[in-house]
């Protein structure tokens, strides 16, 4: 009796402390500087206009069966998703260091929190954007909506996993984050966000398709169209596979180096 009282008081205090740091967290990255909830909107729909204004012009009305537009908004969204929970949630500890005074937040709590807004945000503006483009006869609507939200979930994880072991070994290796940083484009490439993988040819098909990444665009697209062209071998387990090792790590490292994160 008396453990499960103790630990009905940790869960609710772990549940105010979340509370807490969602609502800092979240009208930080809306209102924490001037047109900062503008910039959130527009930074997806620049970069998925640009890409199908190029596309316009080369004159390529579609892409593995499906329109180009509706082909570049699933693979940019699905990747700003992974991008912008990486992102935060690596640069969680250093921007939320004051918090790690209270006895009650710890690098987890923020990064999980983080991760959270990020993908809360990223769930509304991606379904605002296709809303639209539905509304306006850009896109269709998709054949199978959870398919959607499974790729959208198995990314947002893998790059909450990701974004743990980088938090670490930034702060670890301060140089490291110019690295990450530098990937960031090269990944965009590799996983079929702008170019087709199925314009590769084996066997270095299957040397892009380890990338966890590649796997979750693709069976996005799957969902929204079943009658894409889909490159052989997408396996949505794989990404979840890859997410729980990536999220294992990454607690390990904050489990390990706890003191040296909340201190230095």
């Amino acid at each position: 009796m008396q453990n499960s009282t103790a630990f009905q008081k940790s869960l609710k205090l772990t549940s105010a402390v979340w509370k807490a740091l969602f609502l800092r967290e979240a009208g930080t990255r809306m209102f924490g500087s001037r047109m900062a909830w503008m910039w959130l909107i527009f930074e997806p729909l620049i970069n998925v206009m640009w890409l199908v204004a190029i596309f316009t012009i080369i004159r390529i009305q579609h892409i593995g069966g499906i329109e180009t537009a509706l082909w570049i908004a699933i693979g940019m969204l699905v990747f700003l998703t992974f991008r912008r929970t990486l992102t935060q949630v690596q640069n969680g500890i250093d921007a939320n260091k004051s918090l790690f005074a209270y006895r009650q937040v710890r690098p987890g709590d923020v990064a999980l929190v983080r991760a959270l807004v990020e993908g809360f945000l990223m769930f509304l503006i991606s379904t605002a954007v296709f809303f639209v483009g539905a509304f306006l006869g850009w896109m269709a609507w998709p054949a199978n909506a959870w398919g959607v939200l499974e790729a959208f979930i198995a990314v947002w994880l893998c790059a909450l996993g990701l974004g743990l072991v980088f938090a670490v070994l930034v702060k670890l290796v301060p140089e490291a984050g110019r690295i990450i940083g530098f990937i960031m484009m090269p990944l965009m490439m590799i996983s079929g966000v702008i170019f087709p993988l199925s314009a590769i040819q084996e066997p270095y098909l299957s040397l892009l398709l380890l990338n966890p990444l590649a796997h979750a665009i693709e069976a996005a697209r799957i969902a929204f169209s079943p009658y894409y062209h889909s490159v052989p071998g997408v396996d949505l387990l794989f990404v979840y596979q890859s997410a729980l090792v990536l999220i294992f790590i990454g607690l390990a490292l904050l489990r390990r180096f706890n003191q040296r994160l909340v201190m230095d």
